[in-house]
């Protein structure tokens, strides 16, 4: 039974998005619910006898098409119908319950290695650094332009530097493991001699450059393939390292729009990624080392990613913390009609809706806007207002002599 939370929250969001599954009537009921979270399980695995336990305590549950259950409910009224439950349906309503739990819950900390990544503040920032020649933005030109490049993104408040050896790209070839275990384990050397306190991520889906980047002193393997490499798993937990889990449709390096057809984009996703999540998690990898990442653009064109964007709340029910990468990405180029040199102010624009639709990672080329960014959209929380250091005045700003400045609070 896979758990999705659905996070549509005005009533024409929802009608729309339940009306292929769900009859007429049916629709109607859940867009009109007096709460805003909607829980789904897709797997059929709830029966007609919990539905009438959730509606007797006043929650909106309806089955659907395919098996599709869907429930508009609060917490009150979950617990409620977990104490009202017999065994059976039970077991289900636990396990709304706790999905219902995971979305709400933001991740406190992530484990990479010896290494603990705060993420219950701001969302920690990622900064690339491609030491590949046919990268399709911004390459290094040197291990001193990777230690270079990697000091800017510490300074630049970034908490991790994720290190690139081979293009995905379709038009770029797939190159041998070799040869990509020569361009970054190199780097990860350099960037650790340099004593620079980043963590090191190894974006690679194959487990021979993965073994020997961790070896070298990385800390995290990103991997966008959603494990394609069997092996990789083993090799992160043998390393205790840390795991990105990308959902991908299709091949990498290859494009194939015709291939990219959804028909619940979010469904199909979040389902990949629960299965190769529980499939490293048995490899050995830590549940507090494993995050998430939706794939956008990979195996999707521009309609399904703006769909993962409208709908990116969806992944907190898997209860990992969600990476967001969309950094001056093609889609939003094809978008605008522009090169990826000028997506600067949209690739920001997403990162503020994966921010506060609940990731806790950005993946950006961007450094010191995007950190600006993170802490803008933290700075809002009531427990981090109370705790602001306020300047007296904004720098620049001109004090004359008859204008006293105000006290600091």
């Amino acid at each position: 039974m896979i758990v999705r939370l659905l996070a549509a929250a005005d009533p024409a969001g929802r009608k729309a998005r339940f009306a292929e599954v769900l009859a007429p009537a049916a629709a109607e009921r859940v867009a009109a619910a007096d709460t805003v979270l909607v829980l789904c399980d897709d797997a059929g695995t709830i029966s007609e006898a919990a539905q009438r336990v959730l509606q007797g305590v006043g929650a909106t549950a309806e089955i659907g098409r395919a098996g599709a259950f869907i429930v508009a409910a609060s917490r009150p009224q979950l617990e409620a119908a977990l104490r009202a439950s017999e065994a059976e349906e039970g077991v289900a309503i636990r396990r709304l319950l706790e999905a219902f739990d995971r979305a709400a819950r933001v991740p406190r900390a992530l484990r990479l290695r010896d290494r603990v990544l705060a993420l219950d503040g701001e969302a920690r920032v990622m900064g690339i650094v491609n030491v590949t020649p046919d990268s399709f933005y911004d390459r290094a030109a040197g291990l001193d332009d990777v230690v270079a490049r990697a000091r800017a993104i510490a300074a630049d408040g970034g908490a991790l530097v994720d290190v690139g050896g081979q293009s995905y790209a379709h038009w770029n070839p797939r190159i041998a493991a070799g040869e990509e275990r020569d361009r970054v384990v190199p780097a990860v050397e350099a960037i650790r001699a340099a004593g620079i306190d980043l963590a090191i991520s190894i974006d690679t889906f194959k487990a021979t450059v993965a073994d020997a980047a961790l070896a070298a002193g990385a800390d995290v393997i990103n991997d966008c393939s959603g494990l394609s490499d069997e092996a990789l798993p083993e090799v992160v937990a043998r390393h205790d390292a840390g795991l990105v889990v990308m959902h991908l449709k299709g091949e990498l390096n290859v494009r194939d729009p015709a291939g990219y057809r959804y028909a619940d984009a979010l469904r199909e996703i979040v389902e990949f990624l629960y299965e190769r999540t529980e499939r490293a998690v048995a490899a050995g990898v830590r549940r507090d080392a494993i995050v998430v990442d939706p794939g956008l653009e990979f195996g999707k064109e521009p309609a399904t990613d703006l769909e993962i964007l409208e709908r990116f709340g969806e992944l907190r029910a898997l209860g990992y913390p969600i990476l967001f990468a969309s950094s001056r990405k093609s889609f939003i180029g094809r978008i605008f009609g522009r090169p990826a040199k000028e997506l600067l102010v949209p690739s920001l624009a997403t990162a503020a809706i994966g921010i506060a639709a609940g990731a806790r990672l950005v993946r950006v080329h961007d450094v010191a806007e995007t950190v600006q960014l993170a802490r803008m959209l933290a700075a809002i929380r009531p427990e981090a207002r109370a705790g602001l250091a306020i300047a007296d005045r904004m720098p620049g700003t001109p004090q004359t002599g008859n204008s006293p400045a105000l006290p600091a609070v």
